[in-house]
């Protein structure tokens, strides 16, 4: 049994595999795998897949097309490691990846860590710079999601508890977050950039109809809702809000910026205030 497995699921990436996965052997302990899920039939992916020799590399591939999610799920059930990672077949992980990410496990369930966003012809860029404590985790995910999902390392046991990838869904991350804070996870974001997250025009994210897709997708609502109630904020729920987009008043949003440290509260009052929609008052 490996300290650790890193599941790459792959599909049409023929062109960025073979640099996603070097990078990430380089990142990779010794006493770990790096278990590539290619979502078939996709000839080239595997080919290309395979063309990465170590010791450490496991590549699968399915007969059929089943989706992100089903081939998630296929891979974490596939192994039996202590460590799961997560890993996109079109990034590049830096080199100090795990070595932050465990640090921060000492005192967390799941870490996630920044991510310099490149290509599609953009300057790269980071992301916010800053640390996230489960309780700002928290405080955040009815506005956005403030964790990068192919930096993804977490204890096997908190994604079995959580059913993570079990469902299909258009925001399966989202849906891992919540789930896990309401099983008691600590869900933390390390403050530095341990991937390359590479923008492209095929990304699902940016597809026409996405954002309204994600807000009435049926696991996206069920985990929003109850991490809604089990937050104390019902009014997520009550005020007419959806999923990204709630509804509140100023004095319901100063109180989840008010939440944060004061190193994030800038931060948090950008992410709030892009994405509520602020009303004076609510009905009774």
């Amino acid at each position: 049994m490996p300290f650790l497995s890193v599941i790459m699921p792959a599909y049409r990436a023929e062109t960025t595999i073979e640099r996603a996965m070097r990078s990430t052997l380089r990142a990779m302990p010794r006493d770990s795998e790096l278990v590539v899920s290619v979502d078939g039939p996709d000839a080239e992916t595997e080919r290309a897949a395979r063309r990465v020799t170590d010791a450490r590399v496991v590549v699968r591939s399915n007969p059929e097309n089943v989706g992100t999610v089903a081939c998630m799920r296929r891979a974490l059930e596939s192994t039996d490691s202590e460590f799961v990672a997560k890993m996109d077949a079109d990034d590049l992980c830096m080199p100090w990846r795990f070595r932050v990410e465990m640090a921060a496990m000492r005192r967390a369930d799941i870490v996630c860590g920044s991510g310099i966003r490149f290509g599609g012809g953009a300057v790269p860029r980071p992301s916010y710079p800053g640390s996230l404590t489960s309780q700002e985790v928290g405080l955040l995910l009815p506005f956005t999601n403030p964790l990068f999902h192919p930096s993804l390392l977490a204890r096997r046991q908190t994604l079995l508890d959580a059913n993570a990838y079990a469902t299909a869904s258009s925001a399966e991350d989202y849906v891992l977050w919540c789930d896990a804070l309401l099983n008691g996870a600590r869900v933390v974001k390390a403050a530095a950039p341990v991937i390359g997250y590479r923008l492209s025009p095929d990304q699902i994210s940016g597809a026409p109809g996405y954002a309204q897709r994600v807000m009435t997708d049926p696991e996206v609502v069920r985990a929003y809702t109850a991490w809604a109630h089990a937050s104390g904020r019902p009014w997520l729920v009550e005020n007419g809000g959806a999923p990204f987009y709630p509804v509140a008043t100023r004095s319901q949003l100063d109180a989840t910026v008010a939440g944060m440290r004061p190193r994030n509260r800038a931060y948090a009052r950008r992410q709030v205030m892009m994405n509520a929609t602020v009303v004076e008052s609510v009905p009774c």
